[in-house]
């Protein structure tokens, strides 16, 4: 399976969209549904629990749908990771007398979506990195591995990444890189979750470009990193001012 690429767009290919949702119920995103009480529309809290291929089914837990979704309706539900959001519809599954009994009252199947759009949240500024005094990285792998490269640009929700290896292979499954370590500045090594939202492989010369989101970055962390773009920024306005 090939790595998402969660940038703006939609995903309408079955095996990718529940691969987001796998990825999404490992990572733990913030989910929820939309509902319209007479001419106002409101957002209700929501937790995805799994989800089954197999059955083309996935399932939620909330306690305010019990009395307001009925069996075959139609409910647009919203997810949230970082820069990343996702919306698309879904419609209740028929349940059968046994399963009824065999599932919480809070607890809801629902059908595979057909289509999930995808939106990147651009609240932050990016800056790209000159290649003259290099930004280095470590991706930390599930399986234990660890992988060298350099970062190309920055934002306080994600980074670009070159990785001098061809990885089209060896991350299939994105859900692999767990973690990261940029080294930023001397005394600043910024340390934080990470999921890739888009590769690019280059065969020919051996490369691969990840795009990857920071997920659960420390609030000191990331008002350091705040500080690490804005002196960047600076020092790149100061640079045009003295030129000739």
């Amino acid at each position: 399976m090939n790595a998402l690429n969660l940038t703006d767009g939609d995903i309408i290919n079955r095996q990718e969209i529940v691969q987001l949702l796998h990825m999404a119920l490992a990572q733990q995103w913030a989910f929820s549904y939309v509902k319209q009480i007479r001419k106002r529309v409101t957002t209700v809290a929501l937790k995805l629990l799994s989800v089954d291929i197999q059955e083309g089914s996935f399932t939620v837990s909330c306690e305010a749908m019990n009395s307001q979704i009925a069996e075959g309706e139609t409910v647009m539900f919203r997810g949230q990771s970082g820069g990343i959001s996702v919306v698309f519809q879904s419609r209740m599954s028929a349940t059968t007398d046994d399963g009824m009994l065999a599932m919480p009252s809070s607890v809801f199947q629902f059908e595979l979506p057909y289509k999930v759009a995808c939106t990147q949240l651009r609240k932050t500024v990016r800056i790209k990195l000159d290649s003259v005094s290099p930004v280095s990285v470590i991706l930390y792998l599930t399986n234990g591995a660890i992988l060298e490269g350099t970062v190309l640009d920055i934002s306080t929700s994600g980074a670009k990444i070159r990785l001098d290896k061809e990885l089209g292979i060896e991350l299939r499954n994105p859900q692999l890189i767990d973690a990261c370590k940029i080294s930023l500045t001397d005394d600043f090594d910024l340390k934080t979750g990470v999921q890739v939202i888009g590769m690019t492989n280059d065969q020919e010369n051996n490369i691969s470009f990840l795009r990857c989101q920071f997920m659960h970055l420390k609030g000191s962390d990331e008002d350091k990193l705040e500080s690490f773009i804005d002196n960047r920024l600076k020092q790149e306005a100061n640079s045009l001012i003295d030129e000739p």
